[in-house]
């Protein structure tokens, strides 16, 4: 990235001069607007520098970013510090920063997950005759939310959060089925039985861990690592599961939208495009 020492109104000033006319637009409207284009998602943003998302997103990668969401992320820390600090031990008294701080942890992902591992986990689901969610413990809420939304996307799921459950429904599966095992630490006694009982069935597999090199990922098709970057001591902040919901949501988004990924994919032999579909989706979001 240029200038990653320098903030982000700083890097545009100093790559005003190379952006084209369009995205100079949407340039003056951040210079003049810092403190609500943080709170503008991509959209909006095109709307009020009257330029185009595609722009937008152009714009933010010709002065050193990957795109609109991460440069908005950087800015808002930009203007946060600023502002009064506050110690992350001591209780938050602002929504702004407890609402950036999650902003941040999610932004964090997109330097431990490749679009394509994300790509390839939904291209699984789409094609499963039936999709097993498991988890135990405090993740049985993620694999009963994921199961549950995967089947509005009309991919039929098994879960359960007991796992006397899910494990039988698992010992009866085939392998035209996946699995999509959830644990942070990967060591999950009964989510491990559960893969091992899968791998006996011959189904694909999907790990969604804190751990790349355990038990639980080491036959998965595809292992989607979930580590928590901000987390400071533990036992001093709630335990969260916020990352793996972000990365739930993004597979829901690709099943949902895969067609449009896969020309995508196609495009980006040609142009530098590919990365743009999920750079839209997370600046769509307000956080």
């Amino acid at each position: 990235m240029n200038g990653h020492n320098n903030s982000v109104i700083e890097n545009i000033k100093m790559n005003y001069d190379k952006l084209f006319s369009a995205e100079k637009k949407a340039a003056d409207y951040i210079l003049s607007n810092p403190g609500e284009a943080i709170m503008l998602n991509i959209t909006e943003l095109a709307q009020k520098s009257g330029s185009s998302e595609a722009t937008v997103v152009r714009m933010c990668k010709h002065v050193g970013y990957q795109g609109y969401y991460q440069m908005r992320l950087l800015m808002s820390h930009d203007l946060g510090k600023t502002r009064s600090a506050y110690d992350d031990n001591e209780r938050m008294n602002s929504t702004r920063h407890l609402f950036d701080r999650s902003a941040a942890r999610i932004a964090a992902l997109q330097e431990q997950i490749d679009i394509e591992l994300l790509v390839g986990a939904a291209r699984l689901l789409r094609m499963s005759r039936l999709v097993h969610v498991v988890a135990a413990g405090n993740t049985s809420p993620i694999a009963t939310d994921l199961g549950f939304r995967l089947e509005r996307c009309k991919i039929p799921c098994s879960y359960s959060t007991m796992p006397e459950h899910f494990l039988n429904h698992v010992s009866l599966g085939s392998s035209d089925d996946t699995i999509i095992a959830i644990s942070r630490s990967g060591a999950s006694k009964q989510v491990v039985q559960a893969m091992e009982l899968a791998r006996k069935k011959h189904m694909h597999s999907i790990v969604i861990s804190g751990e790349s090199n355990s038990q639980l990922s080491e036959h998965a098709d595809y292992t989607i690592k979930v580590v928590d970057k901000m987390k400071k001591v533990p036992g001093i902040e709630p335990d969260s599961h916020l990352l793996e919901m972000a990365v739930s949501d993004a597979i829901l988004y690709i099943v949902r939208h895969f067609d449009s990924f896969v020309k995508s994919a196609e495009r980006e032999k040609k142009s530098d495009v590919y990365g743009d579909d999920v750079e839209l989706l997370l600046s769509e979001y307000k956080i």
